[in-house]
């Protein structure tokens, strides 16, 4: 039971900076580049981890989380207008 708090509480703890990546490299278009680079630094991050906590959650389920929370994130920002779309 203490592995899937752990995890939950692992996927949560990377939204905050998710919401900021995506913020930061909003421009418009290019949704799919975008989203590719945030990946991208998000695998970056976790390949320096240490490997106790990679052994908590794979590569592949924090990569999946991601892409579901960028869709959530930039279609809820869209929505509201802070993102506009091109």
């Amino acid at each position: 039971m203490g592995s899937i708090i752990n995890t939950i509480r692992l996927l949560l703890g990377i939204i905050p900076a998710l919401i900021e990546l995506i913020k930061a490299i909003e421009l418009p278009g290019n949704g799919a580049d975008k989203a590719a680079a945030i990946i991208a630094i998000i695998k970056a991050a976790f390949e320096v981890i240490p490997g106790e906590l990679k052994e908590i959650i794979g590569l592949d389920h924090v990569e999946a989380f991601v892409r579901k929370v960028i869709d959530i994130v930039v279609g809820f920002l869209n929505k509201v207008g802070v993102f506009k779309n091109s």
